[in-house]
């Protein structure tokens, strides 16, 4: 049964942060488990309504369980960042794939879309906010990439052993 909350939340609000951390740690009934708490207590956490408030501790312990990010990005983004994953160099590189999810043409479709919504765009567009979410994701994964791809790259670099003649 996956997490799908039915109040709508203010975009960034810490109930929407919060209900994204439930979606993405497995739902309602996974957070029950982890957490050892109920259905009720586990929806007040997510209810903008509410006043209950998740403690840290419990934020760690789902963000350790799971493969959650959305802490990590609310909190960059509070900080005036962005959080970019890195994989690490656990396991082969498969280079054709990491090719294939850098297209040149994902990059100019984002970059042409962000390019509309400028002011300074000579043929400004308009994104609604839903669309703004999704584009939002999209951008994510691209700075995701990139990040791995510098990854690899300062992974070449400390491998790199001292030649002596």
């Amino acid at each position: 049964m996956p997490f799908n909350p039915l109040k709508r939340r203010k975009y960034g609000s810490t109930s929407a942060v919060i209900s994204e951390l439930f979606k993405q740690a497995g739902g309602i009934p996974r957070v029950m488990e982890i957490l050892d708490i109920g259905r009720t207590r586990a929806y007040d956490f997510t209810d903008p309504n509410s006043d209950a408030e998740l403690s840290l501790d419990r934020v760690e312990k789902l963000v350790r369980e799971t493969d959650t990010t959305v802490i990590a990005e609310h909190f960059a983004f509070l900080s005036g960042g962005v959080f970019l994953p890195v994989e690490t160099r656990d396991g082969d590189v498969d280079w054709h794939s990491i090719a294939a999810r850098a297209s040149k043409k994902n990059a100019t479709n984002i970059g042409g879309i962000l390019d509309s919504i400028s002011p300074a765009s000579e043929s400004p567009g308009y994104i609604d906010a839903d669309e703004a979410r999704d584009l939002i994701k999209k951008l994510d994964r691209q700075f995701a990439l990139l990040a791995h791809q510098r990854q690899l790259l300062v992974n070449i670099v400390e491998d790199e052993t001292p030649q002596t003649e």
